[in-house]
């Protein structure tokens, strides 16, 4: 009888320990709340040559996308583009690939570069956002306007008090 309880009890271990050795995934990804602010940038093959811009050949540049917390390091890259009002999809993805426009750290960069080889037209991006473990997709989440001329600068008066 003593045999027959420790065989019951060895055979309960090894249902136990086999119903543990599930795989759990590494930390967490939360990417309900994703967005960049302002989500809309201007980028113009025409720019003011006192700019900084054109005296340094700078990118259009995003701000660091907001609302994703998880475990670090979490990585951003471009998934795919939607190009419309002339646009061009496919020169788009040539620019990323030939690294003139970049996906960094939660970033967005389009440099002179790309612009130059881009139509005008209105390019909305779908990025990838991943750590260990996890993934997700974020779908039209930030827009790049390509314009030939950069609008000219309004001067405006603040009035004294």
């Amino acid at each position: 009888m003593k045999a027959f309880y420790i065989s019951s009890l060895a055979v309960l271990c090894c249902l136990l320990t086999l119903g543990a050795c599930k795989h759990v995934p590494i930390g967490y990804l939360e990417t309900r709340d994703a967005n960049f602010a302002p989500d809309t940038i201007y980028a113009y093959r025409v720019v003011n040559p006192e700019s900084i811009r054109a005296k340094t050949g700078a990118p259009w540049t995003s701000l660091r996308i907001q609302g994703i917390s998880g475990t670090n390091p979490i990585n951003y890259e471009f998934k795919d583009v939607k190009a419309k009002e002339g646009g061009d999809a496919d020169k788009f993805r040539q620019a990323v690939a030939s690294g003139d426009i970049l996906v960094v750290g939660g970033i967005v960069q389009v440099f002179p570069k790309a612009v130059e080889q881009l139509t005008n037209g209105i390019y909305t991006l779908t990025l990838r956002v991943f750590n260990e473990g996890h993934s997700a997709i974020l779908s039209d989440i930030i827009t790049f306007v390509v314009a030939d001329k950069e609008p000219e600068s309004v001067d405006i008066a603040i009035p004294e008090d």
